[in-house]
C-alpha cells in the first residue's frame, strides 16, 4: 500500500518487515501537525542538505506523541519500531552485548534465551519470564537463576563461544526503518545518548564488536519525550542539536477527542463526551499551574467515557479514572475539585446525564397507556382512548379485553429474567376477574380451589415456556459465540437442570452444612459495608427514601431524597465453573465442590451479589461432545438454586475452554468494578479427540488473555493430584491450591470476601 507520502516506493520489504508497518486503527484520526510533518519529511526526502531524518516529540504524557511516530511509519511506509529507555540504561543497551551460546541454548532454553537477548534491560527479562510461564515476579527472578546455573554447570563440560547480539537501535539504524526512541530523558548517564551522536548524522555510523554500521538512508529516528516531569532529565544539548524538526505536543482540539473517544469505546453520548473533553483539559491546565505532578490525558479520557456508557455515574468515576491519576494528595484533590465546582463542568456533565435518564424515563411512561378499567382503579380521571393498553415495542398491542398481543410476543430486558420472569403472564380479564372475587371474600370453597389450580396449571405452563425460551436462546447465542473457534464443530448443548423432590430436600441440607460459616463471614462484611453508608441524603433523587416537598414546584419528577453508598452497583459479581468430569467422583471430590457452590450462593443472596454457576462435561455422545449446565444466569433468581446444585454429579470428559469463554462472555457485560471467575477443577483438560495437552492449554490461556484485558479476574482451585499441571496452564498467581476438601468451602467464601472488602 502506497499513501502521499510515501519514501520507499519500490524498496522490497520482507514478509515481517511488511507487518511492522503501522496500519491506522478505526480510532486514529489523522490531525494537522500528524500530515504536515508528513508532508515536509516528503518533500525534502531527496535534498542532501536539508533533509529531515531526525525529529523530536515533547508534550505531555497522552498527548498523543507515540500515536504521532506511528502514523509517520503508516505515512512514510517505514516499519515501525522503537526502544523505551530507563534510568540505568548503560551503552550495552544503546549498541548491543555479546553474550554466551552454549550447547543448551539449542535444547529446552533456546527459544526462551533468544528472546531475552532481544531484551533492553535486567528487568525486561524478568517480565519475559514472568509472561513465558505466567509465573510471578517472585518465581520468575527463581526461574533465571536456574537458567542462569544450568548454563555456568554446561559450560564447565562444553566451549563457551559468544556472539553479539545487536540492539534495536543497532538493527533500525541499519535495516533503514523508522525507530522511536521513548522517554531519554529519564537516563541518569548522559553519555550514554552521546553515544548515538554520530548516528544520528546523515551518513553516520556505529562501531561495534562485529564491524562497522552504517546509517541506512531511509531510517528515521523520532524522539519522543515527556516535559517537566519527576525523574525527568533536560535532553542533552547535543542530541537536541541533532533533531532537525521538533514538535510540541499537546491535547488534540476538542472536536477530535470527542471522536476519537467515541470510536474508541463505542460510546454515542457526543453532548456528555464534549464536556469530559473539557474537563480533562481543565484538569490537565490546574494541574500544571499548581505544579500537581500527575498527568490528564487521552488515556484518562477514554477509560472515563467508557465508563459513561457501561451507564457508570460520570461524577463518581471521574475518581478512579481521571482525579487519581492526577493525585491522591488530599489538598491537591481539594484544589482540583474546586476548580471543577467552580467552572460549573461537572454539573452540566450530570444535568446533561440525567436529562437523558429522564427522557428514558418519560419515554418508558409513554409507552402504555392504560385502560379505563386500570385507570379507574388508579383512581385517575383522563380517560385512555379505545382502551387499549399499548406495549413498549410500538409494533405490539394489548387489548383490554383480551389482554392478548397483537404480533410478536414482547421481549422482556435483560433485567427482567430475574423474579419478574419466573412469574406467569396472566391477561387483564383473568387479573380483574381474581381482584373481583378477592373482594368479596371467595366464600364458595370449591370455586376457589378451582382457581387455585388452574393458576397453579397455568403458572407451570408459563415457567415452562420461558426456560424452553431462554435455553433456546442461550444455544444460540453459545454456537454465535464459537464460531471461530476450535469448538466451532463440536456439538455443544446447554441445559437446564430439572429439579426433583429429593434434590429440593438435599439442597435444604446443603445450605444448613453451609450457612454457619457463611453468615460468620457475611455478618463481618455487612458491618464494613454498613459503616461506609453516609448519613448525608441526596436531593433531587427519582426514587428514594424520603419525600423533598421542597421539590414538587420543580416539575422535573425529581422529589425524593435517598442515602447514598459509596457505590450503588454491586462491586463485585461471580461467576463459577464446576468440572463434572467423570474423575470427580474420587475422594469425595464432587462432594466437596458442590458444598463450596451452595456456600458461594449464600453469600452471593445474602449481599445480593450477580452469580453465574456452570457445571460441564464432554463426550456424553457423539452428538454432544461437549456438555454445560446452567444451574444459575446472571437474570435468574436465587429460588431453589442449593436444589439445582445438589443434582452435580461425575459424568464424563472436560473441555475447559467452552465454559470459561461462556462465563466470560456474561460475565464481561457486568457493570461491577471487580469482576471474578472461579473454575473449580481436579484435572487438566482432556475431551475427544484431541483435546488435550498444549492444545487445551492455549486455547485455555487464549480465553484468560481476551478477556483479562476486560477486567476479568481468574482464579483455578485445583482439588485432585493434577495440580502442577492446573498450575502451569493457569499461572501462579491465578492457582488455589486446595489440600483440605473439608475447609474447601468456607476457605472460598472468605476468599470471596477478601475482594468485596477491597
Amino acid at each position: 500500500m502506497q499513501t502521499p507520502y510515501s519514501v520507499t516506493e519500490g524498496r522490497p520489504f520482507t514478509k515481517v518487515e511488511k507487518m511492522m508497518i503501522w496500519q491506522k486503527p478505526a480510532s486514529h484520526q489523522t490531525g494537522e501537525i500528524e500530515l504536515r510533518l508528513a508532508s515536509e519529511i516528503k518533500n525534502n526526502w531527496n535534498d542532501p542538505e536539508l533533509k529531515l531524518f531526525n525529529v523530536l516529540l515533547e508534550g505531555d504524557a497522552g498527548s498523543g506523541k507515540t500515536e504521532m511516530a506511528k502514523a509517520l511509519s503508516y505515512h512514510l511506509q517505514l516499519p515501525y519500531t522503537k526502544v523505551t529507555c530507563f534510568a540505568d540504561m548503560d551503552k550495552s543497551d544503546v549498541f548491543g552485548a555479546l553474550l554466551p551460546v552454549v550447547a543448551v541454548d539449542e535444547e529446552e532454553d533456546s527459544e526462551l534465551l533468544e528472546a531475552i537477548y532481544q531484551t533492553d534491560s535486567l528487568q525486561a527479562v524478568l517480565e519475559l519470564i514472568q509472561r513465558h510461564f505466567s509465573i510471578s515476579a517472585e518465581v520468575a527472578k527463581e526461574k533465571l537463576a536456574q537458567l542462569v546455573n544450568r548454563i555456568e554447570e554446561t559450560a564447565t563440560t562444553t566451549p563457551v563461544q559468544y556472539k553479539f547480539y545487536p540492539s534495536e537501535i543497532v538493527r533500525a539504524l541499519e535495516k533503514g526503518y523508522l525507530l522511536e526512541i521513548q522517554e531519554p530523558t529519564v537516563i541518569r548517564d548522559a553519555s550514554v545518548l552521546v553515544a548515538l551522536n554520530s548516528a544520528l548524522e546523515a551518513n553516520g555510523m556505529l562501531n561495534i564488536p562485529t564491524g562497522i554500521i552504517r546509517r541506512h538512508s531511509d531510517c528515521v529516528i523520532v524522539v519522543t519525550a515527556n516535559r517537566n516531569y519527576q525523574g525527568n532529565r533536560p535532553l542533552n544539548e547535543s542530541l537536541r542539536d541533532r533533531m532537525q524538526h521538533a514538535e510540541k505536543m499537546d491535547l488534540p482540539p476538542l472536536e477530535v477527542m470527542v471522536e476519537r473517544g467515541r470510536v474508541k469505546t463505542g460510546c454515542q453520548e457526543l453532548e456528555a463526551m464534549t464536556v469530559m473533553a473539557r474537563i480533562i483539559r481543565l484538569l490537565e491546565e490546574t494541574a500544571k499551574a499548581n505544579a500537581i505532578k500527575g498527568v490528564a490525558g487521552m488515556r484518562s479520557y477514554f477509560y472515563w467515557v467508557n465508563t459513561l456508557k457501561q451507564g457508570q455515574p460520570p461524577q463518581e468515576s471521574i475518581y478512579p479514572k481521571v482525579l487519581y491519576k492526577l493525585t491522591t494528595d488530599p489538598d491537591e484533590l481539594k484544589i482540583l475539585e474546586q476548580v471543577l465546582e467552580t467552572s460549573g463542568l461537572l454539573s452540566e456533565l450530570i444535568a446533561i446525564v440525567s436529562g437523558r435518564q429522564l427522557r428514558a424515563f418519560r419515554d418508558q411512561q409513554a409507552g402504555r397507556r392504560l385502560s379505563k378499567e386500570e385507570a379507574a382503579a388508579r383512581n385517575i380521571t383522563e380517560e385512555a382512548e379505545n382502551g387499549t393498553l399499548i406495549a413498549a415495542d410500538p409494533g405490539i398491542e394489548e387489548t383490554a379485553e383480551t389482554g392478548k398481543a397483537e404480533g410478536d410476543t414482547a421481549q422482556k430486558s435483560p433485567q427482567d429474567n430475574g423474579a419478574a420472569a419466573s412469574l406467569p403472564e396472566i391477561s387483564s380479564e383473568k387479573a380483574t376477574d381474581t381482584v373481583s372475587q378477592a373482594d368479596v371474600g371467595m366464600t364458595d370453597p370449591d370455586q376457589e380451589d378451582t382457581i387455585h389450580t388452574g393458576a397453579t396449571a397455568q403458572t407451570e405452563a408459563n415457567l415452562a415456556q420461558q426456560e424452553k425460551l431462554l435455553k433456546k436462546r442461550l444455544n444460540q447465542e453459545a454456537r454465535k459465540l464459537f464460531k471461530n473457534t476450535i469448538h466451532a464443530k463440536e456439538g455443544l448443548l446447554i441445559h437446564r437442570p430439572q429439579l426433583t423432590h429429593l434434590e429440593r430436600e438435599e439442597g435444604r441440607l446443603l445450605t444448613r452444612a453451609v450457612r454457619p460459616q457463611v453468615e460468620t463471614v457475611v455478618k463481618r462484611l455487612k458491618e464494613i459495608l454498613e459503616n461506609q453508608q453516609s448519613d448525608i441524603y441526596g436531593k433531587g433523587k427519582f426514587t428514594g427514601t424520603r419525600f423533598d416537598a421542597s421539590r414538587v414546584a420543580y416539575g422535573d419528577y425529581r422529589t425524593f431524597e435517598k442515602k447514598t453508598p459509596p457505590q450503588d452497583s454491586p462491586s463485585l459479581a461471580i461467576a463459577l465453573r464446576i468440572d463434572e468430569s467423570g474423575s470427580m467422583v474420587r475422594d469425595g471430590r464432587i462432594a466437596a465442590a458442590r458444598l463450596a457452590a451452595v456456600a458461594v450462593a449464600e453469600f452471593a443472596t445474602e449481599l445480593d451479589l450477580p452469580l453465574m454457576i456452570y457445571g460441564d462435561t464432554a463426550d456424553l455422545s457423539q452428538r454432544e461432545k461437549t456438555s454445560i449446565y446452567s444451574y444459575k444466569e446472571f437474570g435468574d433468581s436465587f429460588t431453589d438454586l442449593p436444589a439445582k446444585l445438589a443434582g452435580m454429579k461425575p459424568r464424563q470428559n472436560n473441555r475447559d475452554g467452552v465454559p470459561l469463554r461462556l462465563l466470560s462472555e456474561a460475565l464481561v457485560k457486568e457493570t461491577a468494578t471487580t469482576k471474578l471467575l472461579i473454575s473449580i477443577s481436579d484435572g487438566q483438560p482432556k475431551a475427544l479427540p484431541d483435546y488435550t495437552g498444549e492444545k487445551a492449554k492455549e486455547d485455555i490461556q487464549g480465553v484468560i488473555h481476551d478477556y483479562e484485558r476486560q477486567g476479568i479476574i481468574y482464579l483455578a482451585a485445583a482439588i485432585g493430584e493434577d495440580q502442577e499441571t492446573i498450575r502451569n496452564i493457569y499461572g501462579e498467581n491465578r492457582f488455589l491450591d486446595i489440600s483440605d476438601l473439608k475447609k474447601f468451602p468456607e476457605e472460598l467464601v472468605k476468599l470471596l470476601a477478601r475482594y468485596l472488602d477491597n
